[in-house]
């Protein structure tokens, strides 16, 4: 549990502060990648210069990963979802979204801009879905659990999707709030069908991976763009 609540800390406070810049790109026929697919990409990254710093090519086995958990550079995080299997891109890669001021040991010095030809060897899609708006009310009849995780002021601002229960995960200085898990389990079963409901749906979609990676719950949803993707609709919200 220390691990799971580690994970949803981390990844909910990422940041971008520059853009990167993709070339070559060739969009490949397989699965499609979203946020924490999970991946096994061939790639090489140079310098500038033509300084090539690592190659798995060169180790003679692709790297793996899952996205979205900050176990590569922010420009990877970025730069490979909406890529298939099958498919190469170059990423051209600002220091604020690679090694920074700081660079990476001997190989990549302080403020490196950082190329990568990158190629998708395989990925698996995440182990939860997305939910549309028109899905909503069908899932409610079906007895989906849908859970606002917002805080309470969030909700009273907006309104809520009717019948949803309303359970804080996060603060409003972003900080997991521990008791989340108690009121969840006095609620909520993990053999439930659950949609998570965020502001803008990416802190759902951690929640909702979170519980099916670390927890092993094989019924996580997430709605996809979340509560402003459902007033930009004109959902019918409900407000107290």
């Amino acid at each position: 549990m220390k691990k799971f609540i580690f994970i949803l800390i981390c990844i909910s406070k990422i940041t971008l502060s520059a853009d990167l810049e993709i070339k070559n790109n060739i969009e490949g026929d397989g699965v499609e990648i979203l946020n924490h697919s999970k991946i096994k990409v061939h790639y090489i990254g140079t310098l500038e210069d033509g300084t090539k710093f690592d190659s798995s090519y060169d180790r003679g086995e692709p790297f793996s990963f899952q996205i979205g958990l900050r176990q590569v550079i922010e420009g990877w995080e970025t730069g490979i979802i909406g890529m298939k299997v099958g498919g190469k891109r170059t990423l051209i890669i600002p220091p604020e979204l690679g090694y920074g001021e700081r660079g990476a040991g001997e190989l990549i010095p302080p403020n490196s801009t950082l190329i990568f030809d990158i190629e998708i060897i395989d990925a698996q899609p995440p182990a939860y879905n997305l939910i549309t708006t028109d899905e909503i009310q069908n899932l409610l009849n079906d007895n989906y659990k849908f859970i606002d995780i917002r805080t309470k002021k969030e909700r009273d601002f907006t309104g809520v999707i009717p019948g949803s229960l309303e359970i804080t995960a996060f603060d409003i200085y972003g900080k997991f709030v521990p008791e989340f898990m108690k009121t969840f389990q006095d609620l909520v079963d993990l053999n439930d069908n659950i949609v998570f409901i965020s502001n803008e749906g990416e802190i759902a979609a951690i929640l909702a991976n979170g519980f099916a990676e670390q927890l092993g719950a094989k019924n996580m949803n997430a709605l996809k763009g979340g509560i402003q993707q459902l007033i930009y609709e004109n959902y019918d919200l409900y407000k107290k």
